[in-house]
């Protein structure tokens, strides 16, 4: 087992079940974070579902605050460099495009927490009920994660807080005794979570015993009030995924992503910062257009991740990811275990289970640590 233990020695906590001393300001499309580069606004799509109209909405508003669009390792889109105004034209914008699974709806509510799900799109439609009963609901915490897995085990592997695998509810990775209709035993237990919530932004931070008693009552009410949405049995759609390096999305990239949509593509962004296509009119076509801007197939890039680093944040020691992609082009980088290259100690983004952490110092250089599991909120 790896050394867990702080650099001034005291003992590590745990970000999944340490009390929280300030309220949850994870940011939306509304309520945005203030970094070096300007505010950033992150929108939440309904199971990893975004249209083509969205994406270039989106891609033109990164486009003028100078960075790309960017995806989050919880399926979200992360626009930076924003003026306020800018962000309030952005999140109308949006909301007036619309449509059943739109990033805000017509009303210009976005989607308080991550819903995502398994990409195969059987459960696509309960990921909207779930999401469409939660949007504008101020007291969910954004940190809050619900998955929705089809029983292929690939979103129940994200430590979310809510999990409902192939009809069986799992909480903060502790399997209940509970299954029944996902949508709505989801929306159950988020609200068995906010009865007994506090201050807390996670479920493992009260405790998965002490939601666990009031989801049976809350899933009763909440059958009556939604028609259950259960998944389609069999296989889902063929789908093609390519990989943006980085989780990030250029104006050119997002183009062609968008005229693939408008040519029939369902598109869905991943919490593993890919995009699946499905629904391809001509698989091999697509690719080619794609081939020069994201990673197509086997790649060291599929391995590697990064949070944002200097100069767009004002804590990091080191240009990261430029470092990174110098590294990638020399063949320093890239392999088996992922690799998570960090600015500072925050660690900001380094995902669940296995992986090494390769931290850049304010001398310039990096140190590795290999860790077992979560090191960062």
């Amino acid at each position: 087992m790896p050394d867990s233990r702080r650099r001034d020695g005291a003992e590590p906590t745990d970000p999944r079940t340490t009390p929280r001393t300030v309220p949850d300001a994870c940011p939306g499309a509304w309520r945005r974070h203030d970094a070096a580069d300007g505010a950033l606004a992150r929108f939440r799509p309904v199971g990893g579902a975004v249209t083509g109209a969205e994406l270039r909405v989106l891609a033109d508003a990164a486009a003028t605050g100078g960075s790309p669009l960017e995806l989050t390792s919880r399926g979200s889109l992360q626009v930076r460099g924003l003026t306020a105004e800018g962000a309030d034209r952005l999140a109308a914008t949006l909301s007036a495009l619309g449509g059943d699974a739109a990033l805000l709806d017509t009303q210009g509510r976005d989607v308080p927490c991550s819903v995502v799900a398994s990409p195969s799109g059987l459960l696509d439609d309960a990921a909207r009920a779930v999401a469409d009963a939660l949007r504008g609901r101020t007291e969910v915490p954004g940190r809050l994660l619900v998955a929705l897995d089809d029983g292929a085990g690939d979103v129940a592997a994200l430590d979310g807080d809510v999990t409902v695998v192939d009809g069986a509810l799992v909480l903060a990775g502790t399997p209940t005794d509970l299954t029944g209709d996902p949508a709505a035993l989801a929306l159950a237990a988020v609200e068995a979570f906010l009865e007994v919530r506090g201050s807390a932004w996670r479920v493992a931070e009260v405790g998965p015993e002490r939601v666990r008693p009031g989801v049976t009552g809350w899933y009763r009410s909440l059958s009556e009030r939604y028609q259950p949405v259960t998944a389609r049995h069999g296989a889902g759609p063929e789908i093609t995924e390519v990989l943006p390096r980085l989780g990030e999305i250029d104006a050119p990239t997002a183009a062609v992503l968008a005229d693939l949509a408008d040519a029939g593509a369902t598109l869905r962004v991943t919490p593993w910062r890919t995009v699946v296509l499905r629904e391809l009119a001509d698989p091999d076509d697509a690719l080619r257009r794609l081939a020069d801007l994201v990673e197509t197939g086997p790649s060291p890039w599929s391995s590697l991740s990064a949070c944002v680093g200097a100069p767009r944040c004002a804590r990091s020691h080191t240009d990261v990811r430029g470092d990174l992609a110098h590294a990638v082009a020399t063949g320093c980088a890239g392999g088996l275990l992922h690799a998570h290259w960090v600015g500072c100690s925050r660690a900001c983004g380094t995902p669940a289970g296995p992986v090494a952490v390769v931290e850049g110092t304010p001398g310039g250089t990096y140190r590795t640590t290999v860790r077992a599991g979560r090191v960062s909120p």
